[in-house]
C-alpha cells in the first residue's frame, strides 16, 4: 500500500474527524454546520474511492453517491424534528436506496433472494434506533457503536468481494474514530459526560445505514451470517442503561468489549467464506 493510499484512506478522515469532534466541543460553531461538514466528509470519502457520479446516475455506485450527497443537506433540515421523524426519515432513505439500487435488475425481471438482507437491514435498523433515544446515559453509546459496526462491516466488505466499498467502511472507521478519540479525551480532561450532538449521530448512522444496504444487495460473496452479526449490533446501544452506570473512562472500552462479541465471530465467518 502506497505512502498516498494510507493517508487518503486512513489519515486524512482522522484528522477530519478529530477537527469536527474539537469543533462541535465549541459552543460557537454551529450544530448544523457540523452536520453540514460531517455529511459533506462522508460523502467526499465515498467520492475519492469510487469516483464522481454520472447524471443521471446508471451504476449502484453512483446512486448512492448521490443519497450520501442528499444526507447532509436532509440533515440541515431535521435539526428541530423529534427523534420519531428523524428516525422515519432515516428508514425512507434506506427504503429509498434499496429501491433505486434493485431498479435495473427487476425491470429486468432478476429477483435476487439476497436482497431479503438489505430489506431486513432495514426494518431492523428502523425498529431498534426507534425505541433508543439519540440522548443516552453514556457519551460513548452511539460513536463507539457505530464505530464497531463500520470497522467489521469493512472487514467483511473486503473479504466479500467488495474492495471499493470496504475501502470507503475503512475511511469512514478513520473518520468515526477520530470523532470518537475527541469525546474520550473530552471525558478524560473534564470527568464529566461530554456532549454528544443527536444531528451528528444521526448523519453517521443514516450514512452507514445507506452502506450497509449496498453491501447486502451487492457482495459478491457475502458471508450471510457474518453479516447478520454486523445487524445484530445494532442493539449494542440498548446495553446504556447498565453500561453507562460505570467510570466514564471504562464505558468505551465495555461498548467496544461487547461488540467484540459480535464482531469476532462475523469476521471469522468471512474468513472461512473467504
Amino acid at each position: 500500500m502506497s505512502v498516498n493510499t494510507l493517508i487518503m484512506l486512513f489519515f486524512m478522515p482522522l484528522a477530519f474527524g478529530i477537527g469536527l469532534g474539537s469543533a462541535e466541543r465549541r459552543a460557537s460553531v454551529a450544530s448544523w454546520l457540523i452536520v453540514l461538514a460531517m455529511g459533506s466528509a462522508i460523502a467526499a470519502i465515498y467520492l475519492l474511492h469510487e469516483g464522481f457520479p454520472l447524471f443521471p446516475a446508471i451504476s449502484s455506485k453512483h446512486k448512492v453517491a448521490y443519497v450520501l450527497i442528499a444526507i447532509p443537506l436532509l440533515g440541515l433540515f431535521i435539526d428541530k424534528q423529534t427523534p420519531v421523524c428523524r428516525t422515519a426519515l432515516q428508514t425512507l432513505l434506506g427504503v429509498v436506496t434499496f429501491s433505486w439500487l434493485i431498479q435495473r435488475p427487476l425491470s429486468a425481471g432478476q429477483i435476487d433472494w439476497q436482497w431479503l438482507l438489505p430489506v431486513g437491514t432495514i426494518f431492523v435498523w428502523a425498529a431498534t434506533v426507534a425505541k433508543m433515544p439519540e440522548v443516552t446515559g453514556s457519551s460513548f453509546t452511539w460513536p463507539v457503536t457505530t464505530l464497531a459496526k463500520s470497522i467489521t462491516a469493512s472487514i467483511i466488505a473486503l473479504l466479500g468481494g467488495f474492495i471499493g466499498l470496504g475501502q470507503v467502511l475503512l475511511s469512514l472507521s478513520a473518520l468515526v474514530g477520530g470523532y470518537t478519540l475527541v469525546v474520550f479525551l473530552s471525558a478524560l480532561k473534564g470527568g464529566l459526560q461530554p456532549q454528544v450532538s443527536p444531528m451528528t449521530i444521526w448523519t453517521i448512522q443514516s450514512s452507514l445505514l445507506v452502506l450497509l444496504v449496498q453491501l447486502a444487495t451487492f457482495a459478491t460473496n457475502l458471508s450471510t451470517g457474518a453479516y447478520l452479526l454486523i445487524i445484530s449490533m445494532v442493539a449494542l446501544p440498548f446495553a446504556d442503561p447498565k453500561l453507562s452506570r460505570l467510570p466514564i473512562l471504562v464505558q468505551p472500552f465495555a461498548f467496544a468489549g461487547l461488540a467484540l462479541v459480535a464482531g469476532i465471530p462475523a469476521i471469522l465467518l468471512a474468513l472461512r467464506n473467504f
